[in-house]
């Protein structure tokens, strides 16, 4: 089990133009549901392999209870 410290908490927010996209909360603070990658070692967003798995099994959208395409957790990761 990975500290706390060594995760990246991914939420869904919505846009002006009122599209969902999911955003790295850094701080951990958004409202909402939020889903937990391990985060890279540079600690800028998720592992890229993290990412991808957890897009391609599809346990974003499940633990956010929210469709989330694989596109939106890869975005997380740029």
């Amino acid at each position: 089990m990975a500290a706390k410290s060594e995760l990246l908490r991914i939420a869904i927010a919505r846009r002006a133009d009122g599209a969902r996209i999911a955003v790295a909360d850094e701080r951990a603070t958004m409202p909402g549901r939020g889903a937990y990658l391990c985060r890279a070692a540079d600690g800028r967003g998720p592992a890229k392999r993290c990412a991808a798995l957890a897009g391609q099994r599809g346990a974003i959208a499940r633990t956010l209870r929210a469709r989330v395409p694989v596109e939106l957790v890869e975005s997380v990761s740029r």
